[in-house]
């Protein structure tokens, strides 16, 4: 039974695997907004799949509630579990992005650099500090993907702040989140001692 597995290990288990579903959800919008950027539906249903990813992120939360947790599970079980979610669909974001930005368009970032840079001196940023930012050398993909991979798990980290307080549910047998009483520390006994061997 799942239950007896350690729990650790299966929250990395379910992580990767609803990670992948997160992952592939994510990366169909993205892949639509590459190859037709320019097309109004697309952007609709960017802004749809935008919407609807706090949906899918409590369902497949919900069910590593119901699968691994028993029904119940804590805040903070909730929120970490959340964090590692959004890291493994970053890794599966992180291959995608560096496929698109190094073979399918190599000029992406530079592009996207040189259209901030137009977009700041069209709101009448400061000439000197616009001369400092086109003076810095160009980000590479690994570093575009790498700063990409920390949005994930810090953005994943605050949307878990929300989405955890509707996934909590309180075992009425451990209310205090204590886990069962033998649990607690206990420290090592060899067979041979008994309990007036330390007397």
């Amino acid at each position: 039974m799942e239950q007896n597995t350690n729990p650790y290990k299966l929250k990395y288990k379910y992580a990767a695997d609803y990670g992948l579903i997160l992952g592939a959800y994510i990366a169909i919008f993205y892949c639509l907004q590459v190859f037709f950027n320019a097309n109004v539906v697309v952007n609709l249903l960017n802004t749809a799949g935008m919407i609807g990813t706090p949906f899918l992120c409590y369902y497949l939360t919900k069910k590593y509630r119901d699968s691994a947790c028993g029904g119940y599970i804590r805040y903070s079980q909730a929120w970490s579990f959340g964090v590692w979610l959004f890291l493994f669909a970053g890794l599966i974001m992180s291959v995608i992005y560096f496929v698109h930005m190094q073979w399918i368009e190599p000029n992406f970032i530079a592009d996207t650099f040189n259209q901030s840079l137009l977009m700041l001196e069209q709101m009448n940023y400061d000439q000197k500090a616009l001369d400092a930012i086109a003076s810095n050398p160009m980000p590479t993909p690994i570093q575009v993907v790498t700063a990409y991979l920390f949005f994930y798990i810090i953005g994943g980290g605050i949307l878990f702040l929300i989405i955890s307080a509707f996934i909590v549910r309180k075992n009425p047998d451990d209310p205090f989140g204590t886990g069962p009483a033998d649990t607690t520390y206990k420290p090592y006994q060899d067979k041979n001692d008994t309990p007036d061997s330390n007397a």
